[in-house]
């Protein structure tokens, strides 16, 4: 006959285990998409990165082009409704240049909006390297992204930023993200899709980016990818102001 002890030891063994198991599968699936993205050696050598193409909004297509430079540089400029706006920062001031929201000239960036901003200048997945950057990524299980097997991961950034992750559960690459956008003074729900993985110097990535939030939708296509490109500085830096004549 089992003591009691010994019976408790057991069941709280046994309760112990699927944490365990399930923390042995987080880091399982984490190695697994570093490694489907090019692995983790392969991205931590990107000092910089480039990517062109071209965007669809507001059902109209313009060019745009993405700048990012490590630790915390990053810029990006598309044309939208006919009308150049940009988005950056140095590392140490953020700033931005949108007509559309009635900012003809490079100005601060709105408090709500650096946020945001920070994470975008992280290129790679957050799940790449996801420990050395503090983010929280659990394993609630199997899921489905229309219709199409998933695995579905909960990851809480370091800013305590959280989005739902679902990768492929036979390729290990992102299928779809949801997460909330702060968009045109309010912030909506978000899901965003990814196609057409290619390899651009030992990197795996998406060349085709769909957007889902309230009654937007937005589509990009890259069509370049430059890796460790020279990106002059100074691009990422606000421009003086130019006194009126």
């Amino acid at each position: 006959m089992i003591r009691t002890s010994s019976l408790r030891l057991l069941l709280l063994l046994l309760l112990a285990v699927p944490a365990f198991a399930s923390a042995q599968t987080v880091d399982e699936v984490l190695d697994r998409h570093a490694a489907a993205k090019g692995g983790l050696d392969r991205w931590r050598a990107v000092r910089s990165l480039t990517v062109s193409g071209t965007l669809t909004a507001f059902s109209e297509t313009g060019p745009f082009v993405t700048e990012w430079k490590r630790p915390d540089h990053y810029r990006t400029e598309q044309t939208l409704l006919g009308k150049k706006v940009v988005v950056a920062t140095d590392g140490t001031a953020a700033w931005w240049m949108n007509p559309l929201a009635g900012v003809a000239e490079p100005a601060a960036l709105p408090e709500e909006e650096l946020k945001r901003l920070k994470r975008d200048a992280e290129y790679e997945s957050p799940l790449i390297d996801a420990k050395a950057k503090g983010n929280k990524v659990e394993f609630p299980g199997k899921g489905d992204v229309d219709g199409q097997p998933a695995l579905k991961l909960d990851v809480t950034r370091q800013d305590g930023t959280k989005e739902t992750w679902y990768l492929d559960s036979k390729t290990f690459l992102e299928i779809a993200r949801f997460d909330r956008k702060f968009d045109l003074g309010r912030e909506n729900d978000r899901w965003t899709y990814y196609s057409d993985f290619r390899t651009v110097d030992g990197l795996v990535l998406p060349h085709h980016i769909e957007e889902e939030f309230s009654i937007r939708h937005v589509a990009t296509d890259i069509e370049k990818v430059q890796v460790n490109p020279e990106i002059d500085p100074a691009r990422f830096k606000m421009p003086a102001k130019v006194p009126p004549m």
